[in-house]
C-alpha cells in the first residue's frame, strides 16, 4: 500500500475561473451614474450661462458694426451716439428698467463706471455728452482714435459689467 503522507498523493492547486469583464461591480455602476449626473448638471449650467449672456454677444456684434462705420469716412460723428444707444440697450437688458432708463449725463457715466471694474467712462465717456456737439477743430474734436478708444471701453463694459451693489447711488 501507499503511504497517505506521501507527496505522490498531492494534487495540483486548482485555480478559479478568470473573472469576466461583464457585469461590472456595483461601484462601477455608481461611478457611471454619478459621472452622467455631473455631466448633465454641468451641461445645464453651461447652457444657462450661454443663454444668460446672449445679450452680451448681440451687443458685441452691434459694436463691431459701429466700429466698421467708425472706420468709414466721417463716421466719428455717428459712432459716438450709436455707442451710447448701444450701451443703454445692453444696460436695459442686464439691469432693472427702473434703475437704468432714466439715467443720463454724469449719472449715466457713473453708473457705467460703477458696474465695471476699472471703468473710465467719467473721462472717455464725456464724448457722449460733449464731443458730438463740438465744431470741427473744437476742444474735444472727435478723432477716429478717440472713437476707437470709446468703442474699446464700450466693448470692455459689455463683456465685463457686473451688477450694481447699491442702486440708490445713481
Amino acid at each position: 500500500m501507499s503511504d497517505p503522507a506521501s507527496l505522490k498523493n498531492l494534487h495540483d492547486v486548482i485555480e478559479p475561473a478568470a473573472t469576466g469583464f461583464w457585469p461590472p461591480a456595483d461601484g462601477v455602476w455608481i461611478f457611471i451614474g454619478l459621472a452622467l449626473l455631473w455631466a448633465m448638471v454641468g451641461g445645464a449650467i453651461a447652457w444657462s450661462r450661454y443663454r444668460q449672456n446672449a445679450y452680451r454677444r448681440a451687443g458685441m456684434r452691434e459694436l463691431v458694426k459701429i466700429r466698421d462705420g467708425l472706420r468709414a469716412q466721417g463716421g466719428e460723428k455717428t459712432a459716438v451716439p450709436a455707442v451710447s444707444v448701444l450701451l443703454k440697450r445692453v444696460a436695459l437688458s442686464a439691469f432693472p428698467r427702473e434703475q437704468v432708463a432714466a439715467l443720463s449725463g454724469e449719472k449715466w457715466l457713473s453708473f457705467l463706471d460703477a458696474t465695471m471694474a476699472g471703468g473710465h467712462f467719467a473721462t472717455t465717456g464725456k464724448l457722449f455728452s460733449e464731443g458730438i456737439y463740438q465744431p470741427a477743430g473744437g476742444a474735444m474734436e472727435i478723432s477716429a482714435r478717440r472713437g476707437e478708444e470709446l468703442c474699446d471701453l464700450a466693448g470692455r463694459w459689455i463683456q465685463g459689467h457686473q451688477s450694481v451693489p447699491d442702486q440708490k447711488a445713481f
